[in-house]
């Protein structure tokens, strides 16, 4: 290319930076030089896709978390708590080795009377302060006495899935 003398280049047609510089004789343009080039943007654009694309596959050869049905619910006492009041206590198992788990958050909980063919007649629940991990404590205060399902759904830190209960419980007024 020959060197441009007294003629003054317009802006870059694709950018609209400032006129190139003459320099040794060939045009200079300074967009190129930043790497700001449609060429490399295009270049660098699909080597980030592609790193992207490799890190989400990597990400999931991870090991699968325990599913819900891994862990489960079981009575540990049913016991009066005052007039018209009932205290369950709970323990949540990870089934697979038997141990308690601790530190689960008990979002649902809720008590009915379906086991007596009354599924309307609910009843208040209140979650307690436990005195042991792995242990989870509700207070019911059904309105009459008879065969309630506590209705329970909890979240244990490190799993993605919902852990769901309903268990009968034989309650008094």
């Amino acid at each position: 290319m020959r060197a441009m003398t007294g003629v003054q280049p317009a802006a870059c047609p694709k950018t609209g930076l400032p006129p190139p510089e003459v320099n040794r004789g060939r045009l200079r343009w300074p967009h190129r030089e930043m790497g700001l080039d449609s060429m490399n943007v295009r270049h660098n654009a699909r080597a980030v896709a592609g790193a992207c694309l490799i890190a989400g596959a990597s990400l999931g050869a991870v090991p699968a978390h325990a599913a819900p049905a891994d862990y489960r619910f079981e009575i540990v006492q049913v016991q009066s708590a005052g007039p018209g009041k009932s205290n369950i206590t709970l323990r949540l198992l990870h089934t697979p080795d038997s141990k308690p788990v601790p530190d689960a958050v008990v979002f649902q909980s809720t008590a009915d009377m379906g086991p007596d063919g009354m599924p309307t007649m609910t009843a208040p629940v209140k979650a307690m302060p436990a005195s042991q991990p792995g242990t989870y404590i509700f207070e019911v205060q059904p309105g009459m006495a008879g065969n309630w399902e506590l209705k329970l759904a909890a979240k244990v830190q490190g799993e993605t899935g919902t852990v769901s209960a309903a268990l009968p419980v034989k309650l008094a007024k």
